[in-house]
């Protein structure tokens, strides 16, 4: 006679499909407003949880890669951005708020002032 044929429970996937759609939103909406910063977090942890438990690891792998490249993105941005604005706060070289204004359009062109009402 021949033994039971046991059916394998089929693979759990949910977590590292979550891991891996949220390392590709973080990437993609970095620049509103650093909404891919938390995104990336969330989706960091999602994937370190999905990797310990073996749940699609290797979209949770793709998902922890993606997170992290998102994260290095957005401090060096933040980086280059503080050392572009840092020296505009000076009081000493750029005593009022028009110069300091002026010192910021010089050094991060994007920026612009709006007149206040």
């Amino acid at each position: 006679m021949y033994p039971p044929i046991r059916e394998t429970p089929p693979q759990r996937r949910g977590l590292g499909i979550a891991a891996l759609v949220l390392g590709i939103a973080g990437l993609l909406t970095l620049a509103l407003c650093g909404v891919g910063v938390i995104l990336a977090l969330i989706g960091l942890v999602i994937g370190i949880v999905a990797v310990v438990r073996r749940n699609g690891r290797g979209m949770a792998v793709t998902g922890v890669v993606l997170s992290a490249l998102t994260l290095v993105i957005a401090i060096g941005f933040a980086v280059w951005f503080y050392g572009r604005i840092e020296p505009c706060a000076d009081r000493t070289r750029y005593p009022t708020k028009a110069d300091r204004d002026r010192c910021l359009q010089e050094r991060v062109p994007f920026l612009k002032s709006s007149p206040t009402p």
